[in-house]
């Protein structure tokens, strides 16, 4: 708090003023109705395990943030300077780019999400050892990402992407077969194609984003390609997170001599359960691995999905103008 207190008075004191003078105003009526569909939407999904995704709390949230959502898209039409213009996504090269982009980073943070959490809680490791353990993705994505320009050059933007998504979808899906004694290269071996497909895809959708528009446009490429990551982290988080949950309440058998106010509050939170040690903490366990389970190979699945879009999409003979300039994917903090 101290901190951010000094630098937003550093950066009023000491940082000049960069806004063109003749710029135009900020859409503000478009920003609040894209947070507010935004908000209504993620927060509808990481409810709907405790709700039911059936009750009319989770489908009348859900219903919600899309007609807010298709408002903010008729604004953003009629608007003279809309912050984001839906007619940017006519172009196919920019809309396949955008999509791969939203999957990878939803697929990520989902995986994320659920990884660490079985590392600590299931595996029992602390979290220096839990980020040691996914290592591997790193170490396999950033060489993958420094000879991607090469490869699109070879083989075009298309091929490269559709190959980076499906390697995706089969890391997670080797991922998700873990278990509660699973060995630790069962992890490996999905992590290591997993950090191959996030380096081999993200360069080209990333090009084929700033590619898809005028150099006049360059900031509105650099923003969609922003969005795409934050929106897609956002919802694999929500979506991915809300799987393991809905999963983990349905399968959780405590015995029956767990206390009724234990056995209630490690169906509400499988962190409070793994804490709880003993037969709570090893019902638990198998309870989130059969989670994770569905909730990757859901993520596995929009995966191949978002490949089998990138194929129609993307022009067969593209080839990156600026690709060279992406040689490092940029991987958000999951911290975030």
């Amino acid at each position: 708090m101290v901190l951010a207190v000094i630098a937003l008075a550093g950066t009023i004191l000491f940082v000049p003023e960069s806004s063109h003078p003749d710029g135009t105003r900020l859409d503000t009526g478009g920003a609040l109705l894209a947070m507010a569909g935004l908000t209504v939407l993620v927060f509808s999904i990481i409810e709907a395990p405790e709700a039911g995704w059936g009750s009319a709390r989770t489908v009348g949230g859900i219903a919600a943030a899309l007609a807010i959502l298709a408002i903010f898209a008729g604004w953003e039409l009629r608007h003279r300077h809309p912050m984001l213009d839906p007619r940017h996504f006519r172009n196919r090269q920019l809309s396949a780019g955008s999509l791969s982009i939203f999957i990878q980073f939803f697929a990520f943070y989902g995986f994320a999400f659920a990884s660490l959490q079985y590392l600590q809680g299931v595996r029992g490791y602390s979290p220096l050892i839990a980020a040691l353990a996914v290592l591997p993705l790193a170490i396999a994505m950033m060489p993958t990402g420094r000879i991607t320009p090469k490869l699109v050059a070879r083989v075009g933007a298309r091929n490269v992407c559709v190959a980076g998504l499906v390697l995706v979808a089969f890391g997670l899906a080797v991922i998700s077969r873990v278990g509660v004694s699973s060995p630790y290269w069962l992890l490996v071996a999905g992590l290591v194609p997993l950090g191959i497909g996030m380096g081999a895809a993200m360069t080209p959708a990333t090009a084929a984003i700033t590619e898809g528009l005028p150099a006049a446009q360059q900031g509105v490429g650099s923003a969609l390609n922003d969005l795409s990551r934050e929106v897609g982290g956002a919802l694999g988080i929500a979506v991915i997170g809300s799987i393991v949950a809905a999963v983990y309440r349905s399968n959780l058998r405590l015995p029956p001599v767990v206390p009724a106010g234990l056995a209630g509050r490690a169906r509400g939170s499988f962190a409070l359960a793994f804490h709880a040690g003993g037969p709570v903490r090893t019902a638990a366990g198998t309870a989130f691995t059969d989670g994770i389970h569905t909730g990757l190979l859901y993520a596995a699945g929009a995966a191949l999905l978002a490949a089998v879009a990138v194929a129609v999409l993307l022009p067969r003979a593209a080839r990156s103008r600026h690709v060279a300039h992406h040689d490092q994917p940029e991987l958000a903090p999951v911290t975030r």
